[in-house]
């Protein structure tokens, strides 16, 4: 039908094996401002879509790996005016995915795919590969009944208190005052624990801070922040909102 099964722990729902076109025509499957979403059981996950079966050694050829999508790019767009895929695309929000040579039949696993090239240039994309997607997966998106960790030693779960206290804070950073200038670009602010303790989540204990803030708050976080996925964060948001951290004189910009 289409439709994922899904497993996983802690909270994190993983979706792999869905059949996006019989999923986008069931109406599952939305294009929004920040990316590609699937709807499931009432619940809608983040995700990107990639072919599964593909020419990876075309006429024994080097490997060349297919890339994936996080946008109704210019490549997707062609298919969806069209009315149809001209090869089976898989919804996925894992990390990883396992593929098939469609000539040779021989099956690659785990593999980590990188960025259409059209993504990243029509929308400025700052992640460069699967695995990068799913780091940067605003987790409080997934709901479990227990209280669990993620991590950085999150609290997740339904209550979505770290999403809940940015919206209040109109994606505004306390730090420095500059505020997201677009739904894209909410993934660029955090929800800082004052304490360090991340299970106490009053709003005392709350601080909504921009990335660039965030890494920069003290020795633990600089640490934190010292993953390549992390430091490109950093360095998209100041090329993107330099003009408005200059306004504030910024010590942001002196990266």
């Amino acid at each position: 039908m289409g439709f994922p099964k899904l497993s996983g722990k802690s909270g994190f729902q993983l979706i792999k094996g869905v059949d996006f076109e019989n999923a986008y025509k069931a109406g599952s499957i939305s294009f929004e401002d920040d990316g590609i979403y699937l709807e499931y059981n009432g619940r809608k996950y983040k995700g990107y879509m990639f072919i599964q079966q593909a020419y990876i050694t075309y006429n024994n050829g080097p490997v060349k790996m297919p890339r994936f999508h996080t946008m109704k790019c210019e490549k997707i767009r062609e298919f969806l005016e069209d009315g149809r895929f001209k090869s089976r695309y898989e919804f996925s929000n894992s990390s990883r995915n396992n593929l098939i040579d469609i000539q040779t039949k021989k099956r690659y696993d785990n593999e980590v795919l990188e960025l259409c090239t059209f993504c990243r240039q029509e929308y400025a994309e700052t992640i460069a590969d699967t695995q990068e997607f799913e780091q940067l997966l605003d987790k409080d998106e997934y709901k479990s009944d227990i209280l669990e960790v993620d991590l950085f030693g999150y609290v997740r779960g339904k209550e979505k208190i770290s999403k809940l206290y940015r919206e209040k804070m109109s994606y505004t950073c306390e730090s420095c005052g500059v505020q997201a200038k677009n739904r894209g670009d909410r993934r660029y602010w955090h929800t800082h624990h004052i304490n360090g303790d991340k299970t106490m989540n009053d709003e005392s204990n709350l601080e909504c801070l921009c990335v660039c803030c965030h890494s920069q708050k003290d020795q633990r976080h600089e640490a934190n922040f010292t993953r390549k996925a992390w430091q490109k964060e950093v360095e998209f948001f100041v090329a993107k909102y330099k003009d408005e951290l200059a306004a504030v004189n910024s010590p942001c910009l002196d990266r």
